[in-house]
């Protein structure tokens, strides 16, 4: 039994009669043909293209066409106006170094002339079946693009979220309230903002004290917590380093006066910030960190 074969419609444009009709009986014969055009200049054969709602399957296309003033190297910027993706196959007499050019182009290729059976079966089929693998990468290409525009565009929406969320804290900011009802606005803020980290209530207490009695502090200590967040490796300058005696617990320097505590362990998805210590209490926070481990650590270390 013979195999399927797979037709296409093919278009020819060249200008030799002969080589159309020696084409035509070569692919009838392969049964490979399912329908042709055959143009003799550029000219109707883009004309064709524009008018035409067939869509061809390939493109034969001559690149020298006697007295046309274009060849066919000239005209597949024009093909690929139409048809971006379908195969053109360059019949030509010239060199391959003079068709260069046009084969950077992923879909063009190049059969020399004089045109044999054998060479054009072949070239043929291996042609078609690159040409319909590269289809098949860009189909997948465009996809996944597709694909990447929605989570960029989810992205964008909440980036412009948290650029809202940011204008409404420094706007709190700038009044420079103590009330606890504003301290609360602040603090609701902030934790929408904190994507890595969460905000255990000794440090929210700590940072109220803050709040309350240094509002410039305040305000510096706002703006690096939220830097440190979202760095890994934390902001240069901050000299993160392990408290010594305990573990998975580190300090980080937010500013001159105040240093960070945090717990951070490989079983953690969250950095839980522990403590602000803003009078240099070494002995204390150490104290507290060693006394209170049970209420922030993993249960099983």
């Amino acid at each position: 039994m013979t195999p399927h074969q797979d037709q296409y419609f093919f278009v020819l444009a060249d200008d030799d009669p002969r080589l159309h009709e020696y084409t035509v009986s070569i692919l009838e014969d392969a049964g490979i043909l399912e329908k042709h055009k055959s143009f003799y200049d550029p000219v109707s054969f883009l004309a064709f293209l524009k008018e035409s709602d067939d869509e061809p399957d390939v493109i034969l296309l001559d690149v020298h066409f006697e007295g046309s003033g274009l060849s066919g190297v000239d005209i597949i910027p024009f093909i690929r106006e139409e048809y971006p993706y379908i195969p053109v196959i360059l019949l030509t007499g010239m060199d391959a170094e003079a068709t260069d050019e046009a084969q950077s182009d992923v879909f063009t290729y190049f059969i020399p002339k004089p045109v044999t059976e054998d060479h054009l079966l072949r070239m043929l089929h291996f042609y078609l079946g690159k040409s319909k693998k590269s289809a098949e990468q860009i189909n997948t290409l465009i996809s996944e693009m597709e694909e990447f525009k929605g989570y960029h565009q989810l992205l964008e929406e909440e980036v412009e979220h948290l650029q809202g969320e940011q204008r409404r804290l420094e706007e709190l900011s700038k009044t420079g309230r103590t009330d606890g009802k504003g301290f609360e606005k602040l603090t609701e803020i902030l934790e929408s903002l904190l994507t890595k980290s969460e905000a255990m209530p000794s440090f929210i207490a700590d940072l109220e004290k803050v709040y309350s009695t240094q509002f410039k502090l305040f305000k510096k200590v706002i703006e690096t917590l939220i830097r440190f967040d979202v760095q890994d490796s934390g902001t240069p300058g901050m000299n993160i380093h392990k408290v010594k005696g305990t573990q998975n617990v580190f300090s980080a320097r937010l500013s001159r006066k105040v240093r960070l505590f945090y717990y951070s362990s490989a079983k953690t998805v969250r950095k839980k910030l522990l403590r602000l210590d803003i009078y240099h209490d070494t002995k204390g926070m150490d104290k507290w960190i060693k006394n209170n481990y049970h209420s922030y650590a993993e249960i099983k270390e």
